[in-house]
């Protein structure tokens, strides 16, 4: 994704769709060029089990994890999200 980001720049938006199952991948996403992300399957399956409810309670999880996510990379708002959180290979013999 990182290499789509680059390439379209702002002529366009770029959407994550699939694999996205917690606050973590939506700032996973974001961090690797996204410019929104969508929940997939996670709306309609909260929407099955609880109706509104469940759908309200999804998004309120979805944004607790992404505020611990955002907390522990050093990160203060949703535009401040770059690559620069990311561990990258080197990093892991740290």
């Amino acid at each position: 994704m990182p290499a789509i980001a680059d390439a379209v720049g702002d002529r366009l938006t770029l959407l994550a769709d699939g694999g996205v199952r917690s606050g973590l991948d939506v700032v996973r996403m974001l961090a690797l060029g996204a410019r929104g992300v969508l929940l997939g399957r996670a709306w309609a399956f909260a929407l099955g089990a609880r109706g509104q409810a469940g759908v309200a309670h999804m998004l309120q999880l979805i944004a607790a994890e992404m505020r611990v996510a955002m907390a522990l990379t050093g990160v203060t708002t949703i535009e401040a999200i770059d690559r620069s959180i990311l561990a990258s290979p080197q990093d892991a013999g740290d």
